[in-house]
């Protein structure tokens, strides 16, 4: 009923019994089976891949029904069944590639189905099972692991340099060209952090708008403007001088991180689990 409704309100006005009672009813449930079968959010009730099964087998028979609850309890000591991801296209490829195969190889019993894309997406409504971020995290009721550091640098080719003199204070920047990344809340603004009272904001001047790490590191590296690039992704660059890293008393703020982020703790599904655990090691 709550399937077909799509809101535990209106499955109780067709069945005669208030929103919370169906709640409560729903949640012995999830505790009996040790499943989440709804994800709840402010804006929608989601149904969970093993609510899904258990609505397909019970208008079947009986046997089928059994079988698909014995599957699901199987779940719970072996990983099965399909595993949905989304991950940062620039980070991904380069740090998550090898486990996210590796996890693959460990559990054949479990179809991954990993999306490389910087685009945001809701988690719940669009039916993944775990997501990869990057940053300073929002409070959204989900659950965040951090599993590394992720410190972003200004970044400038040394052409770039030459032709505007080297910055001593951030306030200098504000007339340089940026390198905007597009996702970002305030792509044009760096918000820093030095010693003692060497904290604060400055506005730049977009020249470029792009949603992909690598895309800004070669602009930056054509001298279109400065960019705050991941560490991971100009480290080989600063290294070499093909890029300076400008005014590295400060430090991009708030500190960025890796996380993790899946919708419940209580019923994690084993298969998110391992490959958590995997993550973590990697």
């Amino acid at each position: 009923m709550i399937l077909q409704e799509g809101s535990f309100t209106k499955a109780a006005q067709k069945l005669g019994m208030s929103g919370a009672a169906v709640g409560k009813h729903v949640k012995m449930m999830e505790a009996k089976m040790n499943l989440r079968l709804f994800h709840r959010t402010t804006r929608t009730i989601t149904p969970t891949d093993a609510a899904l099964k258990i609505n397909a087998a019970v208008i079947q028979s009986e046997e089928h029904l059994n079988n698909v609850l014995e599957e699901l309890g199987d779940e719970q000591s072996t990983p099965t069944g399909r595993l949905k991801i989304n991950v940062p296209m620039s980070y991904g490829e380069l740090f998550l590639a090898k486990p996210m195969a590796e996890f693959a190889a460990t559990y054949p019993d479990v179809i991954v189905d990993v999306d490389f894309d910087d685009k945001r997406v809701h988690l719940i409504e669009e039916g993944y099972d775990l997501v990869i971020r990057i940053g300073a995290l929002e409070d959204s009721g989900l659950i965040a692991k951090r599993i590394s550091d992720f410190p972003i640098l200004m970044c400038a080719s040394p052409k770039l340099v030459r032709a505007l003199g080297k910055p001593q204070t951030p306030k200098e920047l504000s007339n340089w060209p940026l390198i905007c990344y597009s996702n970002a809340a305030n792509p044009s603004l760096w918000t820093f952090k030095g010693d003692g009272e060497k904290s604060g904001s400055v506005n730049l001047r977009p020249s470029l708008y792009a949603n992909s790490a690598s895309m800004m590191k070669e602009a930056c590296l054509e001298g279109v403007g400065a960019a705050l690039l991941p560490q991971f992704c100009c480290h080989s660059d600063i290294m070499d001088g093909s890029l300076i890293h400008i005014l590295p008393e400060y430090s991009t703020a708030p500190e960025r991180g890796v996380y993790v982020i899946y919708p419940d703790k209580k019923f994690m599904p084993l298969k998110v689990r391992k490959l958590i655990d995997i993550l973590e090691t990697s």
